[in-house]
């Protein structure tokens, strides 16, 4: 899909440069992307070592990195990346990560095989108990084959999968990080679609795509304040002026912070309350409170959004 192909760059590149978390966090989101951008190929005239090969296409170079990166990082492979220049139906350059050497094991152990060698269209279960590590899995899927419409268009965000299993468990996946509803589309051509701006907007953030959600969600942001302000047009102006006020300031450190720490850069109780400020912008502290889980105090929120407003001050 051609939908905000910038921004779709744009996210992910921002994605790519966050940190891959530790072993399993990164095997999954590798996984994600060899899984839905990778295809194995079969060369019978090949030495036995190199008669299979595992090779991801993309037009992202951001994705191609991570995904040499990763794959070095993990499990010690250095595969080949080639370009191939635009021509044909090829609009862009595609880079291509390739893996020549235990390329089958490698395969088996991401969920591309099963133990005996077929291939499979599901996502290990393993792979994905931990919430950190589905997480890490959606992530992958969306470098490797997602895109999502630019800031003020219709919301639209989907990841193609290949498969209708696959389709309905990421959907599942996406619904669990996101605790938003997700359509899985199968048949002909099967993927992942959100049509939700507050889904999507939760999904990016909960991603690590800060920046992007902050650009996504700016419209909704605006929207929210003035329908907070004319919503308390009746009650004392200087009352209403201090309320959008410290929404709009602590909204401002929220996005400073994040740009420079990124979300791993912050405490998680700190993390908590930034993600339900960006996502509740006209919320009060206390409406904020009771969107964390578990839900926590008045003064427990302002306590914490102080420590961010230093955060920011500070930097």
């Amino acid at each position: 899909m051609s939908h905000g192909s910038g921004f779709t760059e744009r996210v992910k590149q921002e994605l790519a440069q966050r940190g891959a978390g530790d072993r399993g966090t990164a095997r999954a989101e590798l996984a994600a992307v060899l899984r839905l951008g990778g295809a194995l190929h079969l060369h019978p005239g090949a030495p036995a070592e190199e008669r299979l090969t595992l090779e991801v296409g993309t037009t992202s170079g951001a994705v191609a990195r991570r995904t040499f990166a990763l794959l070095h990082r993990i499990y010690d492979l250095r595969p080949e990346v080639q370009v191939r220049a635009p021509g044909g139906v090829r609009r862009r350059s595609t880079y291509v990560v390739v893996v020549a050497a235990r390329a089958d094991d490698l395969a088996r152990d991401i969920g591309m095989l099963d133990p005996d060698g077929r291939p499979s269209g599901d996502v290990p279960a393993e792979m994905v108990v931990a919430d950190a590590h589905a997480l890490s899995y959606v992530r992958g899927a969306f470098l490797a084959a997602g895109s999502v419409s630019a800031p003020g268009r219709a919301a639209h965000l989907e990841i193609a999968t290949g498969s209708d299993p696959l389709a309905e468990r990421l959907a599942e996946l996406v619904a669990r990080v996101t605790e938003h509803p997700a359509h899985a589309t199968t048949g002909e051509r099967p993927r992942v679609v959100v049509k939700s701006g507050d889904t999507i907007g939760a999904l990016l953030a909960a991603m690590g795509a800060s920046g992007a959600f902050l650009a996504w969600d700016e419209q909704r942001l605006r929207r929210s304040l003035r329908n907070e302000a004319t919503r308390l047009a009746n009650a004392d102006a200087a009352n209403v002026r201090r309320t959008i006020e410290a929404a709009a300031d602590q909204t401002a450190a929220v996005a400073e912070v994040l740009g420079r720490l990124g979300w791993d850069g912050l405490p998680a109780d700190l993390r908590e309350v930034a993600l339900v400020r960006l996502a509740n912008p006209a919320a009060s502290l206390a409406e904020l409170g009771e969107l964390c889980d578990p839900p926590v105090g008045k003064s427990s929120v302002h306590r914490r959004m102080r420590r961010i407003l230093a955060l920011s001050e500070d930097g």
